[in-house]
């Protein structure tokens, strides 16, 4: 297909339409009776309808191809349609959302979990997936850090660019490859108060050193697609922002895919005060190089007049059009406008035992230990309870995983059964007032309670957001009653955002274990029994407080720093609680247990072209096998633009045999001493840097090295 040849066929109404993203209800429902209801408030026609460029979402491959058949039987240039949709942490194999997934340290698992995805989603007849989402978050009110990476810029640009490589691997042409839109362009996650949609305001500098990487390493890794924010970012909607989708995008990153809107956020640019209507929002989204409007009809209504009214350059147009036709001819579509979708390979592929397997592996690695004072692994010599809105409910999957079916998860209980593990008791209440009498007659048999506690999938994900982030409904509660009653408690977390556990301490063991997805009580009843040693380490720091928000590990010292023992009040501290996070960024306990000794380094002082090897022992103490990962910090003491007080820069997840000993060793080089200025160059400047190893942001051992200062001429590269 030659695409610019058919562009030129294209009429200026027809190449609008390229640029439009409706729902499936749209061609699907009657339209001369619908008319009158929601289309008639988009001011759409049939015409217009049948003339837009993409679909979101879809249910199946039956319905994709019903609308595909639908479409190009109304269709004058034979132009298909490409049908994009949220697929965040599996289709219906559903994977740990992806926090969770983020805290086993493990980039190759994003890969395998985008892979099932892709396989999957493609047999429905989707060609674009709206993930990874790239939003950096620290904080944990905010409701879509459930379908983020963490805290940390570094990590989440390592997994981000692995969903993106899984997705599309190397030719998105492919039957079981699908198109990667990386989302939320751009800082969405640093939304004031973590209220959803509101407004963000952080320095260029700020920008590009934390919440710009994770979209840059999509882009690198050949993102087809970019989803704007719904934010305002300088005082203009992301959507209709020109420094971000030209200047950032076009050309400093060269970017040369799609950009699409979030839902309906074109729009929304009226009520954010940067449009008087949807004509001048149309005017202001092509301008600033906006591609798709999707759920919003500002172009499909007023871009024509704004191009004969000689308002907008019609090359403006055709570029974002070229680049919508580029996409279709880049996935097959010409070729086969059905591509990928398949009734048969639906009910083969579809949530099979191999992926379920793989779903399974995932969520083994994804689950962090918080607290363990050696009441876990589990015994088959004693007698336990399970009590909480968790212990046989089957909601295991989350938020955004909208083709999964909960109701073919496993429960807690069925799962420990089949471990032999003795259950006395279940019961799944909601408060300790639940409880009956004869229910605390019974439990004065067992010998441990283990409390499964948590949100309800409703109440992480978008829209979702919270001021007050301890347990929900109380449930704090259970751990007091049960530790007046002599029982030890352990507890499982079942959430999608960092809790303030802080009410929760006096249980003997803690286990975070998130929405584990398909698999996820099979994975826990491994965990919980020994079977999995666990290796999940938190990427989000866990508050003391919800007023310590926002707390990260990888903060910028003040002029007053608070230091231990130090009697000086007029420093940076609260009059009420620590400064230091309940559980920090990197924090993971183990069966196993690890020691750390002898870092060391091959030399003291380096050229900016020169390598230097760090090396630390370190050594499994225990009678279990376990992973460690081993994780690198630098701080550079002294620079024109001041510097975090650490930062992760490296780490390996290494598997230890029982009291195996090992030499870990990092290569330190100009680019892990290096950082970006406000215009995203970077910088190298010479002087003294801080080395950290260790098993968290806190657990550290360290020493010092120098960038020798007549090996650089210039600060910027």
């Amino acid at each position: 297909m030659d695409i610019n040849l058919l562009l030129k066929k294209l009429t200026i109404e027809e190449k609008i339409g390229q640029l439009l993203q409706l729902s499936p209800f749209h061609f699907i429902r009657d339209i001369e009776v619908e008319v009158f209801g929601h289309l008639k408030e988009l001011g759409l026609t049939e015409k217009k309808v049948f003339s837009a460029g993409s679909v979101l979402g879809i249910h199946n491959a039956a319905e994709m191809i019903s609308v595909q058949e639908k479409y190009l039987r109304k269709s004058t240039h034979q132009i298909p349609l490409v049908f994009m949709a949220d697929i965040i942490h599996g289709y219906e194999t559903i994977f740990p959302v992806p926090l969770a997934l983020s805290t086993s340290w493990n980039p190759k698992l994003a890969f395998d979990m985008a892979r099932v995805s892709a396989i999957e989603a493609s047999t429905a007849g989707i060609h674009v997936t709206f993930s990874p989402m790239a939003d950096l978050s620290r904080d944990p009110r905010w409701g879509r850090v459930v379908e983020g990476f963490g805290e940390d810029p570094y990590l989440n640009a390592l997994f981000t660019k692995e969903m993106v490589k899984g997705y599309q691997q190397d030719d998105i042409s492919q039957d079981g490859n699908v198109a990667s839109c990386v989302k939320h362009f751009a800082a969405y996650g640093a939304a004031e108060g973590g209220r959803d949609y509101n407004t963000v305001d952080v320095s260029r500098l700020s920008l590009h050193n934390y919440y710009l990487k994770g979209y840059k390493a999509a882009i690198d890794a050949g993102a087809k697609l970019i989803m704007t924010s719904f934010n305002v970012l300088d005082g203009i909607p992301a959507t209709i922002n020109k420094h971000l989708l030209r200047g950032v995008l076009r050309d400093l990153w060269k970017f040369d895919g799609l950009t699409i809107t979030d839902y309906d956020s074109l729009h929304q640019v009226v009520p954010h005060g940067n449009a008087e209507n949807d004509e001048e929002a149309a005017l202001k989204g092509i301008i600033a190089g906006l591609d798709i409007e999707m759920a919003s009809t500002c172009y499909i209504n007023y871009l024509k007049k704004l191009i004969e009214n000689h308002e907008v350059d019609i090359k403006l147009l055709d570029e974002a059009v070229l680049r919508v036709l580029k996409l279709k001819e880049e996935i097959g579509l010409f070729d086969n406008p059905y591509k990928g979708a398949s009734v048969e390979l639906e009910s083969t592929l579809v949530r099979s035992n191999d992926h379920l397997e793989i779903s399974k592996k995932v969520a083994h690695e994804s689950v962090v230990l918080l607290k363990n004072e050696n009441l876990l692994p589990l015994s088959t010599h004693k007698k336990y309870a399970l009590i909480g809105p968790y212990a046989e409910t089957r909601n295991t999957n989350g938020p955004w995983s909208w083709h999964g079916k909960n109701e073919l998860n496993h429960t807690l209980k069925e799962t420990l059964l089949e471990k032999n593990i003795s259950m006395t008791f279940v019961k799944q209440v909601v408060r300790v007032e639940d409880l009956t009498k004869e229910d605390l007659i019974e439990l004065k048999n067992v010998d441990a309670v283990i409390l499964a506690l948590g949100e309800n999938e409703r109440e992480s994900g978008e829209a979702h957001s919270k001021v007050d982030i301890k347990l929900p409904r109380n449930q704090e509660e259970f751990v007091e009653f049960f530790r007046q009653a002599g029982l030890d408690s352990i507890v499982l977390l079942y959430h999608g955002r960092p809790f303030d556990l802080s009410n929760i301490m006096d249980a003997k063991a803690i286990l975070d274990v998130y929405y584990l997805g398909s698999m996820a009580n099979d994975a826990i009843a491994d965990i919980l029994t020994g079977v999995i040693n666990p290796s999940g380490k938190i990427t989000m720091s866990y508050p003391r407080h919800v007023g310590q928000i926002p707390i990260y590990y990888n903060h910028l010292n003040t002029g007053r720093p608070k230091i231990e023992g130090d009697r000086n009040e007029y420093v940076s501290y609260y009059l009420d609680e620590l400064n230091t996070p309940l559980f920090p960024f990197g924090f993971g306990l183990s069966y196993s247990k690890f020691s750390y000794q002898n870092l060391r380094l091959s030399q003291f002082e380096m050229s900016l072209n020169e390598e230097i090897s760090l090396f630390i022992d370190v050594q499994n103490e225990t009678e279990i096998g376990g992973f460690e990962t081993v994780q690198l910090y630098i701080r550079d003491y002294v620079a024109t633009i001041s510097r975090p007080v650490k930062e992760l820069k490296g780490f390996q997840k290494i598997w230890f045999a029982p009291h195996q000993r090992r030499v870990v060793e990092f290569v330190i080089n100009k680019s892990l001493l290096s950082y970006l200025d406000d215009q995203g160059n970077e910088v190298i400047e010479p002087g003294r840097f801080q080395l950290m190893v260790g098993s968290s942001s806190i657990e550290l051992t360290s020493l010092d090295i120098i960038l020798k200062k007549e090996e650089v001429n210039d600060f910027k590269k």
